[in-house]
C-alpha cells in the first residue's frame, strides 16, 4: 500500500517519516563517502612519502588519483 499524495486524506506523518528516512540515508551515504575518500587521501600520502617524491611527482600522483576517482564516478 502506497501513499497517495493527491488524496486529501494523505497521511502527513508518513510523508514526514519518509522524508526523515531519506535524509538519514543521504547523510549516511555522505559519511560513508567521506570515510572512503579519507582513506584514499591517506593511501596517496603514504605512497608519496614512501617514494620520497618531489613536489612535481606528488602533484602528478594526485592528478592520477583524481582522474581515477572521476572515472569511478562516471561509471
Amino acid at each position: 500500500m502506497g501513499i497517495d499524495l493527491a488524496s486529501p486524506e494523505r497521511d502527513y506523518t508518513s510523508v514526514l517519516d519518509l522524508s526523515l528516512m531519506l535524509d538519514t540515508a543521504r547523510n549516511e551515504e555522505r559519511a560513508n563517502r567521506a570515510v572512503v575518500f579519507a582513506g584514499r587521501l591517506e593511501a596517496i600520502a603514504s605512497f608519496i612519502l614512501k617514494r620520497e617524491m618531489t613536489g612535481i611527482e606528488a602533484a602528478e600522483a594526485l592528478r592520477i588519483e583524481a582522474n581515477r576517482i572521476q572515472s569511478e564516478a562516471e561509471a
